[in-house]
C-alpha cells in the first residue's frame, strides 16, 4: 500500500489550523501545506458585502481594510449560548452560525489535503480542547458535516499530541501536555502504556485563554503609548485596531523567536499622525504576560490534583512536559515551567503541528469511506474496521470525563454522578431519590455538565419529566438513576421508578441552536458555493448572545443589536471595563438623539472595539 491514508487529521484551531495525513511510503505523518505553501492556515474568515467568503491569510489581511467583514476566533463561540440565545458570529451585517464559519475553514483544509493526495477526501479525525463541553463537541461535528467531512473521531488536543510523541517509542511514560494555543489553554496528564494504549489521567484548562489575549495586551500597550504621546484615545478607530492586531501578532512571534527588542512601527496609522514607532523590550513583554502565564500554571495544578485524587499519579510520576500550541514557544513558558516543576521539557516536535500529526495517526484506525452519501451533508453509517497495514491501526485511548455530569435537585443543589476526570467507560447507578412534596404527581430531573457547586451555574444538557404519579405523601415514590458513558464518551441514562419498575430513558438536548438536518444540508450547499446565506441565519431571536469579529453592517438595525450585546456583556466585567462601555454607550445615545451621524459612527466604532476586546 502506497500514497496517503485518506482519513486525515485536522487541528481546528482558534487562531491557526493544520491538516495532516499518514504517508505509507514514508511510514510517517506529513503536515499538508496550504495554497501559500505554509503549514498553518489562519482560522480567519472574511465575508464580503455580497456574501462571498475567503479563508486564511487573504481573510486575515482584510482586518486592515474591512474589519467589519472579518470573523476570527470563532472557535470560542462553538456550542456556546447566553441569555439571548445561541452565540452567533457577525460579519457584513449578517448573524451567522459558528458551525457555518468553522465549516468554511474545514473546507479549505480538506481542499489542501485533496491537492496533495490527488483524490477526494471524505473523512477526518478532528481535535478539540480537552475542556470542551458536549455542546461544543457537537458543534464541531456539525461543522464537519456541513463541510462534507465525516467526523470519524473527535479527540482531545492534548491526547492527540501525546499520541504523536509517545506511541512510536512504545516505552511506558507519563507526560503533562501543556497546550497553549491561540484561543484556548488545555493541560492533560497522559500516560503512554505501550505502543497501542494511551491513558488520560487528569485534565484542566480554560476555553477563553490563549495567544489572542497576548496580542490584545500588545495592542492595548500600543494604544496606551499613543494616548500618552498624542493626548488622544484611538481605541475607537476600528481600522487602526485591525492594523495593530496584525502587527502585534508579528511582534509577539519575533519576541518568541529572537528574544530581542522589537520595533512596533506603522506609517500613517491614523489621521494627523505620520507614523508610530515604539520598542517593546523582552523584559517588559514578560512582565506584561506574567499574570496570564500564572493562570496557566494554576490549571496545571488542577490537573495534577485531579490525577492524584482519581488515579494516584503525582508529580513524582511525571517524566516530562510536552509543549503544544504556538503560544508555548514563548521563552518565558519553558523557564516558568522548569522553575516551578523541575521536569524536562519536550519541544522537539513543532508545537504548531503536533496535534494534527497525532490526529492523522489516529486516522489509521478508520477505513476511508467512498463519500457517496455525504454529498448533501448527511451523516454516514460507516464500517469502523480499519483496512491499513498490520501494526499501525487499533490505537486504544482510555479517556476521562472532562466535566462532571450530574443532576439538579431542590434548592439548586448539584448531585454529581460521574465526577470530572473519572476514566471512561463508566456506569453509575444511584438510588435514594424521592418526591419532595406531598401529593406530587410529576417530577422534573434536569441533567447538567460542569464542576460548579450549584446546579444553575453548570451547563444544562437536558431534562426528563415523569408525570402521572399518584398523589401520595412526599418520599413515597422512590427513584433510581443510571448514568453511563461508553468508551467514546457517548452518554446513556435512565430513571427507574422503584415501586412500578418502569424505566424512562434520559435524552439529552443537542444544545441551544443545534442544527436540524434540513438546515445542515442548506448550510452545506452555501459552503460548497463559497458563500454565506444572503439573509441572517440567526432566526427566531437567537442571535446576539456573542460575536466574533467586528461586523457592523446593513442589518435591520445593527446598531441596536450592538448596543444590546454590549449592555448584556457589561454586567460580567470588572468596574473599570464597565465604565469604558457605559461611557461609550452614553456617547452613542447622545449622538443619536442629536442626529449627529459622525458622532454616532465614531461611538459605534469605539463600542465595536470594546465588544471585541471584552469578548472573553
Amino acid at each position: 500500500m502506497g500514497g496517503y491514508h485518506k482519513v486525515i487529521g485536522i487541528d481546528l484551531g482558534t487562531t491557526y489550523s493544520v491538516v495532516a495525513a499518514y504517508n505509507f511510503d514514508k511510514s510517517d505523518v506529513r503536515v499538508i501545506p496550504n495554497r501559500q505553501n505554509e503549514p498553518t492556515t489562519p482560522s480567519v474568515v472574511y465575508v464580503s458585502p455580497q456574501g462571498q467568503v475567503s479563508v486564511g491569510k487573504a481573510a486575515k489581511e482584510k482586518l486592515v481594510r474591512d474589519p467589519g467583514g472579518v470573523i476570527f476566533e470563532v472557535k470560542r463561540m462553538m456550542g456556546e449560548s447566553g441569555r439571548a440565545g445561541k452565540a452567533m458570529a457577525r460579519a457584513a451585517g449578517r448573524d451567522l452560525d459558528p458551525e457555518l464559519i468553522s465549516a468554511h475553514i474545514l473546507k479549505e483544509l480538506k481542499a489542501n489535503a485533496e491537492r496533495l493526495i490527488g483524490e477526494p477526501v471524505h473523512d477526518a479525525v478532528i481535535t478539540v480542547p480537552a475542556y470542551f463541553k458536549e455542546s461544543q463537541k457537537n458543534a464541531t461535528r456539525e461543522a464537519a458535516k456541513i463541510a462534507r467531512l465525516n467526523p470519524r473521531l473527535i479527540i482531545n488536543e492534548p491526547t492527540a499530541a501525546a499520541v504523536a510523541y509517545g506511541l512510536e517509542s512504545g516505552e511506558p511514560q507519563t507526560f503533562i501536555v501543556y497546550d497553549f494555543g491561540g484561543g484556548t489553554f488545555d493541560v492533560s496528564i497522559v500516560r503512554i502504556v505501550d505502543e497501542k494504549t494511551v491513558e488520560v489521567l487528569g485534565t484542566g484548562g480554560n476555553a477563553r485563554l490563549g495567544g489572542g489575549d497576548i496580542d490584545q495586551m500588545i495592542v492595548d500597550w500600543v494604544l496606551g503609548q499613543m494616548k500618552t504621546q498624542h493626548g488622544r484615545d484611538f481605541s475607537g478607530d476600528a481600522k487602526l485596531v485591525g492594523k495593530l492586531r496584525l502587527k502585534a501578532e508579528q511582534v509577539k512571534i519575533n519576541l518568541c523567536n529572537e528574544n530581542a527588542p522589537q520595533d512596533f512601527h506603522l506609517e500613517a496609522p491614523a489621521a494627523g499622525i505620520d507614523e508610530l514607532a515604539y520598542t517593546l523590550q523582552p523584559a517588559d513583554f514578560e512582565v506584561m504576560i506574567r499574570p496570564l502565564l500564572e493562570r496557566t500554571m494554576k490549571e496545571v495544578d488542577v490537573a495534577l490534583a485531579s490525577a492524584l485524587k482519581q488515579h494516584e499519579v503525582g508529580m513524582d510520576d511525571i517524566d516530562a512536559f510536552i509543549l503544544v500550541g504556538g503560544s508555548s514557544k514563548i521563552p518565558a513558558v519553558t523557564r516558568f515551567l522548569k522553575d516551578k516543576y523541575r521536569k524536562p521539557i519536550k519541544s522537539d516536535l513543532n508545537p504548531d503541528e503536533i496535534v494534527a500529526m497525532g490526529a492523522a495517526r489516529m486516522g489509521l484506525n478508520y477505513d476511508p469511506s467512498t463519500g457517496a452519501q455525504v454529498l448533501d451533508g448527511r451523516e454516514l453509517e460507516l464500517d469502523k474496521n480499519a483496512l491499513v497495514p498490520a501494526g499501525l491501526a487499533n490505537t486504544n485511548i482510555k479517556d476521562v470525563v472532562s466535566h462532571t455530569l450530574g443532576i439538579g435537585l431542590i434548592d439548586d443543589l448539584y448531585d454529581a454522578l460521574i465526577p470530572k476526570d473519572h476514566i471512561i467507560p463508566h456506569k453509575v447507578v444511584r438510588g435514594g431519590y424521592t418526591t419532595a412534596q406531598d401529593n406530587q404527581t410529576n417530577i422534573m430531573v434536569p441533567v447538567y455538565q460542569g464542576d460548579a457547586s450549584k446546579a444553575s451555574q453548570n451547563t444544562r444538557l437536558g431534562q426528563v419529566v415523569i408525570s402521572g404519579l399518584s398523589p401520595e405523601p412526599k418520599g413515597t415514590h422512590q427513584f433510581e438513576i443510571t448514568f453511563a458513558l461508553d468508551a467514546n464518551g457517548i452518554f446513556a441514562g435512565q430513571i427507574k421508578h422503584v415501586q412500578k419498575g418502569t424505566i424512562t430513558d434520559i435524552k439529552l438536548d443537542r444544545g441551544d441552536g443545534g442544527l436540524t438536518e434540513k438546515k445542515r444540508v442548506a448550510l452545506s450547499e452555501v459552503v460548497s458555493a463559497g458563500t454565506v446565506p444572503q439573509v441572517s441565519t440567526a432566526g427566531g431571536g437567537m442571535g446576539g448572545a456573542a460575536s466574533a469579529g467586528a461586523g457592523v453592517g446593513p442589518a435591520s438595525d445593527p446598531t441596536d443589536a450592538l448596543v444590546a450585546q454590549a449592555s448584556e456583556m457589561v454586567q460580567g466585567l470588572p468596574p473599570d471595563r464597565q465604565r469604558e462601555i457605559i461611557d461609550v454607550l452614553t456617547r452613542l445615545e447622545k449622538a443619536r438623539a442629536m442626529g449627529d451621524k459622525d458622532g454616532a459612527a465614531s461611538a459605534v466604532a469605539a463600542l465595536t472595539v470594546l465588544v471585541m476586546k471584552n469578548r472573553s
